[in-house]
């Protein structure tokens, strides 16, 4: 239970830490950061990533299935993270590619967290 509450605070942190360096580049007068929707990848992480931990700890770690099950959830993750930008490159065609640019950089912080937060579970006993 400990585990998890720290795991929890470690997300609200890159959360917070990520909102902000997306704010600070949403105020960059550039093409590839000015836009007023910095906050939505943030969001959308945010759950994914609670999301992918509920599913990937639940069960055994040490079996072939949790390998499956994270290789899967990955690519998943990936699909619906094109998806995402699709539609919003649909939607809002002046702010596609600053959004865009704000995607793949919360897309990096979040897969390096989740990453960290796997090796260190598989780690554990």
């Amino acid at each position: 239970m400990q585990s998890q509450t720290k795991y929890y605070i470690q997300l609200i942190s890159v959360c917070i830490g990520s909102l902000i360096v997306s704010y600070g580049l949403s105020e960059i007068d550039s093409k590839y950061f000015k836009t007023t929707h910095y906050w939505i990848p943030t969001l959308f992480f945010l759950l994914t990533t609670v999301g992918a931990n509920l599913l990937l700890t639940s069960g055994d770690k040490q079996s072939k299935e949790f390998v499956f099950k994270t290789l899967a959830l990955s690519m998943a993750r990936l699909l619906v993270c094109m998806i995402v930008v699709f539609v919003y490159s649909l939607i809002n065609k002046e702010q596609a590619l600053a959004f865009t640019c704000h995607f793949m950089v919360q897309y990096v912080i979040f897969t390096i967290f989740e990453m960290s937060f796997l090796l260190k579970y598989i780690k554990t006993n």
